[in-house]
């Protein structure tokens, strides 16, 4: 009997931590949002805004899981993102910055070449950028 190969399609969850960004994070979410890899979660952590970044990420309603705390700086929004975090991979998305839409599958199609789950459990995958 032939063995059937397990498709690798983790959950990723894409993380946007959210410090006064209300004029930028809209290209961030939707960005996330027009990924080619489509088992992705989007949650993002308003860390004490005073603009209006909290109206602008519930405007997403169920598309993204909000979260909102004290301001602690980017590393306490991250942690809060990551304790909430349901994907087993964790990719950071600044609000300022946008991703190309094969960036999470490319990510995954490279995971999926190693050869197994310790690998992948050791691995930090970063990729190249461009200035707009």
């Amino acid at each position: 009997m032939e063995k059937v190969k397990e498709v690798f399609a983790p959950l990723v969850s894409i993380v946007i931590p959210v410090y006064n960004g209300s004029n930028y994070m809209c290209e961030a979410i939707d960005s996330a949002l027009a990924q080619t890899y489509k088992n992705i979660e989007i949650i993002i952590v308003n860390d004490g805004s005073t603009d209006n970044t909290e109206e602008i990420a519930k405007s997403y309603g169920d598309k993204i899981r909000y979260f909102a705390k004290e301001n602690g700086g980017v590393a306490t929004a991250l942690n809060l993102a990551i304790r909430n975090a349901k994907g087993e991979y964790i990719s950071w998305l600044s609000h300022d910055d946008v991703y190309y839409p094969e960036k999470i599958e490319r990510q995954i199609e490279r995971l999926s070449g190693l050869s197994n789950d310790r690998d992948r459990d050791n691995t930090i995958l970063i990729s190249n950028y461009s200035l707009i």
